[in-house]
């Protein structure tokens, strides 16, 4: 059975509801920034003493240094709360395209989606982060390190989403696995180019020199990844 809205639609019908979600996803988020924003100054200093065992002070090094960390904290803060609201909106794009049953499928994985969010967002800020924080604000030869709190709090995000975006991987591959466009002889396939390319992404995303950083996050990917073989593996014989 035809879902209700199937029917050839032209690019300009593409590409004026992707406008639409990505108008309707934008507002959403500036008017959490303008909310947030005010009270990013505890918000930060919270988030600052939870990625340090210690008392550390926040360095700023250029007059707008405060300012730009203000918003991007406020951004990220506010993309985390609104993270189901943005997957909701793209399935919304995705549904005109979709028979019952893959719809149904799909929005089963919608919650499941936030949840493993959650996860890799919670493992990184409680294990990960601080971890690799601690290491590399050790005092050398006496000298005690005084961090940039921009590029810092940027660099525990960039981890912090690195996380939480892996963990959607095998939401991901089940959804692509049932709406039939790829299977797992195809994620098998693909495997060693994912892998490289992720240690690429990472080493760019990651501040860490000493390379810890890159492969924590490559082993979180190749986990989530073989679990996704797994998993479209057990999908395929139930089909």
């Amino acid at each position: 059975m035809e879902p209700p809205e199937d029917r050839e639609m032209e690019l300009r019908e593409h590409l004026a509801e992707l406008k639409k979600r990505t108008i309707r996803i934008s507002i959403v988020i500036l008017i959490g920034i303008i909310i947030v924003y005010p009270y990013s100054p505890e918000l930060i200093d919270s988030f600052w003493q939870g990625i340090f065992n210690k008392k550390l002070d926040m360095v700023i090094y250029t007059p707008t240094e405060w300012i730009v960390t203000r918003l991007i904290f406020s951004f990220v803060f506010v993309f985390f709360f609104s993270y189901p609201y943005i997957v909701y909106q793209l399935y919304q794009f995705a549904k005109p395209g979709l028979f019952e049953h893959e719809r149904k499928f799909v929005k089963t994985f919608i919650p499941f989606s936030y949840i493993l969010f959650l996860i890799g967002t919670l493992l990184a800020y409680e294990v990960v982060i601080p971890r690799l924080y601690n290491w590399a604000v050790v005092p050398y030869f006496g000298a005690e390190p005084h961090l940039s709190v921009k590029k810092t709090i940027y660099g525990a995000f960039k981890i912090f989403m690195a996380f939480g975006l892996s963990f959607q991987i095998p939401v991901l591959a089940l959804i692509a696995v049932k709406l039939g466009m790829i299977d797992s002889d195809w994620l098998k396939g693909k495997r060693v180019i994912v892998y490289i390319l992720v240690f690429i992404l990472a080493t760019n995303i990651t501040f860490d020199i000493s390379g810890m950083s890159q492969l924590i996050v490559l082993a979180i990917v190749v986990v989530m990844y073989e679990i996704s073989i797994i998993l479209a593996r057990f999908l395929e014989r139930k089909s």
